[in-house]
């Protein structure tokens, strides 16, 4: 597998899940999307995946806003809401290892968080994609790796159940499906197996406070937003 000339294609793949999964996403990300699309669909990493890009395909030509409203039932509802922080996922609370992993390996780089555009914390889930996306384009290839066997490598798979498991997952299951595979690709390009994930989260059934005060607060700023 040449990776180098993967490179470009990989790190287009990261971008666009990255722009699918932060809060702070908006109308002008989301206008690449369809072109985007069209893009990865002509060099699909799985056959199967053919009918999941035409849905999205579809819908992204027809109306951008199914994919805000669906992030909202998702990601931003007080009930039933998927966590988007890997914080969140290996350990069921805020701003905990996974936080303090992502700065420590930014901090190896020359990339920082621009905190006006981007009002979610490092470890969020499409912050992290994002990273890797630049990490790719940089060819800060040790970085790349850090992240993901720490981070995504670690966590991504729960992730996923949630999206494909949630009543409410239209869009974001087919993106979910891209996801899986795209996943199982880079474990391939950084020589690692399927995880067996074991962690015990402090926080199982019921929110924790600061994920309810997190939930509310990017409810609000996505209704300013929208004003």
């Amino acid at each position: 597998m040449n990776l180098e000339q993967l490179r470009l294609a990989r790190s287009l793949y990261y971008q666009f899940f990255g722009d699918l999964f932060v809060f702070s996403f908006s109308d002008q990300k989301l206008i690449s999307l369809h072109s985007c699309l069209e893009a990865m669909k002509e060099n699909l990493l799985d056959e199967s995946l053919e009918d999941s890009f035409k849905i999205l395909l579809q819908n992204s030509q027809k109306d951008l806003q199914l994919f805000f409203k669906e992030y909202e039932e998702l990601f931003l509802s007080l009930k039933g809401a998927i966590p988007v922080t890997f914080s969140y996922l290996e350990e069921g609370f805020e701003n905990s290892k996974a936080l303090l992993c992502v700065r420590e390996i930014l901090s190896k780089s020359i990339l920082r968080r621009n905190e006006t555009k981007f009002k979610e914390s490092e470890d969020n889930i499409g912050f992290c994609f994002l990273l890797m996306s630049e990490f790719l384009k940089q060819k800060e290839d040790n970085l790349a790796k850090e992240l993901f066997q720490k981070l995504i490598h670690q966590n991504i798979d729960e992730f996923i159940t949630l999206i494909l498991e949630h009543k409410k997952a239209y869009l974001y299951k087919e993106i979910a499906k891209i996801l899986v595979t795209f996943i199982e690709f880079e474990r391939s390009c950084f020589d690692l197996g399927k995880v067996l994930k074991t962690t015990s989260k402090k926080v199982q059934n019921d929110l924790s406070r600061s994920e309810i005060l997190r939930r509310e607060t990017n409810k609000k700023r996505r209704m300013s937003a929208k004003s």
